[in-house]
């Protein structure tokens, strides 16, 4: 992300977003807080870093 901010070409901001959008999925399994409704959100993960190798997520 500081290295996207330094030097902003479309390409570094595009991952430096996806990586955003990504790391979203951990955060709101963590503010659930119940242990099934994480462990779903968590099981996710792979599936959505999958998916924005082929749509972009942004």
């Amino acid at each position: 992300l500081l290295h996207a901010a330094l030097n902003p070409s479309p390409p570094l901001l595009q991952r430096a977003v996806g990586s955003g959008i990504r790391a979203m999925i951990p955060l709101q399994s963590a503010l659930a807080g119940r242990g099934g409704t994480a462990a779903g959100l968590l099981g996710l993960l792979p599936l959505a870093r999958r998916l924005s190798r082929k749509v972009s997520p942004t």
